[in-house]
């Protein structure tokens, strides 16, 4: 069964003074902790020893709610300059991150804001504000709702007595505690660094700061980081498990075959938008082959599986071919020296050229194949940098200029995609954002 802990500095107001709860005891009462860590230096831990006060007074809470805590103590006799930041900042850390480590899935740790000096308050501020553990921060108010300036002696105490006079024990008496809502800057700096690792395309990276902050984030912000960076992977079969209960539909073109060539023209503009220019060659090579596959059949009725064999790799069959009338045009476009093999982009667009009427389409082709074999070749059988400088040195064209025209081919192939389709990625990156900051929901 899930676990209510508390852990709490002891101060000068606890366990009970001016007749009222200190703020340990005050949570203890409203939230009933199911385990207490009482955190004691070298001058509570003096009170302790003489007369018990502070375990005492639990257990008289106890009996009088019915309710069970387990108190364990953390005594720091040597700690007696009770205003060091730094000593208790990492002290604090250690402790809590021990209790932590030691919480089972669904126990809750609570926080006493509350108690102790001001070195201990600011400590547990910076470390509730940086958000480095998973807990509830407390804060309790004076009954006086400002300083208390009476005098008790803390010197002579007598537990019991204390205990019975307590008002808050009084039917009605009013809770002072409040939940601190701390700005986790962790949390906040995590997340800027999501949303810049999202505007660059990197995904991956996303993912990976994401899964740290996950029970942080809004459930619908880490799946769509997740479809995106399965996007990006073209895998299909993930993002449909993901997207099973979201209304939000990432894809602008959803036919078939034509979704996914247009996905993967996707990604090849993305590498080009993260510079990652010899990625983008050796990405250019299949699309094209796919895309011409369309085009062969749109523009010439020509079906590719008609004239060659497909396993898992297309290869031409010369029988079919003669069949269909296209051996003799292939042979006339490699000077009769055709032979079966894999079906190469060159080969499709020499029937298109044959068999295709629409001149500028034919050109269009033509320069795309001549622009893919040049940066081809040379990027597989030389070790060389490859840069937007290096495609103009190489072909007369920047990689901008060679994606629109793919982005040309992609429309022939019967690809219906309106132009601010292709800004499909930027479009997800900014849900993907607004979903972060929490200003939508996807389902």
């Amino acid at each position: 069964m899930p676990k209510k802990i508390l852990f709490s500095p002891i101060g000068g107001t606890d366990p009970i003074k001016y007749e009222r709860d200190g703020s340990m005891l005050h949570i203890c009462r409203h939230y009933l902790p199911d385990v207490v860590y009482l955190y004691m230096s070298s001058e509570m831990l003096y009170y302790h020893e003489k007369d018990n006060r502070y375990v005492s007074s639990i257990e008289w809470l106890g009996n009088f709610l019915g309710h069970k805590f387990e108190v364990h103590l953390i005594e720091r006799p040597e700690l007696r300059n009770a205003h060091e930041y730094d000593v208790f900042y990492e002290d604090f850390r250690e402790e809590i991150g021990k209790i932590e480590k030691g919480m089972e899935p669904g126990d809750e740790l609570l926080l006493n804001m509350a108690s102790g000096t001001p070195a201990m308050k600011s400590s547990l501020m910076v470390i509730a504000t940086f958000a480095e553990y998973r807990f509830k921060a407390i804060q309790v108010s004076s009954p006086q709702k400002g300083m208390n300036e009476k005098y008790e002696n803390r010197k002579d105490y007598d537990g019991e007595i204390n205990c019975e006079l307590n008002e808050d024990n009084d039917e009605g008496a009013e809770n002072r505690c409040k939940e601190v809502q701390c700005v986790g800057l962790v949390r906040l700096r995590k997340l800027e660094i999501i949303k810049k690792h999202i505007l660059a395309y990197d995904y991956a990276a996303a993912l990976s700061v994401a899964s740290e902050l996950k029970d942080g984030l809004p459930d619908d912000a880490y799946t769509m980081i997740r479809i995106a960076d399965a996007r990006i992977k073209l895998n299909q079969r993930e993002i449909s498990r993901l997207n099973k209960n979201l209304k939000y539909n990432i894809y602008p073109v959803s036919e078939g075959n034509k979704m996914r060539i247009f996905e993967y023209a996707l990604g090849l503009q993305v590498k080009i938008a993260r510079q990652e220019y010899a990625d983008f060659i050796r990405g250019v090579t299949p699309l094209v082959v796919d895309v011409l596959e369309l085009i062969l059949e749109r523009k010439c009725g020509i079906k590719l599986e008609s004239c060659c064999v497909k396993n898992n790799m297309a290869r031409w069959d010369l029988g079919k071919l003669k069949n269909m009338g296209l051996l003799e045009l292939l042979n006339q476009k490699y000077n009769g020296n055709f032979r079966e093999g894999p079906v190469y982009s060159g080969h499709i667009a020499a029937i298109i050229e044959g068999r295709c009427e629409d001149t500028v389409l034919k050109q269009k082709i033509s320069k795309m194949v001549e622009l893919e074999g040049k940066v081809r070749n040379v990027a597989a059988h030389e070790m060389v940098s490859v840069t937007d400088e290096w495609f103009m040195e190489k072909t007369g064209k920047n990689a901008r200029q060679i994606f629109d025209l793919i982005k040309y081919l992609v429309r022939e192939a019967g690809v219906k995609a309106k132009e601010e389709d292709w800004n499909s990625y930027d479009v997800m990156n900014k849900k993907i954002e607004d979903y972060l900051d929490g200003r939508v929901r996807v389902g």
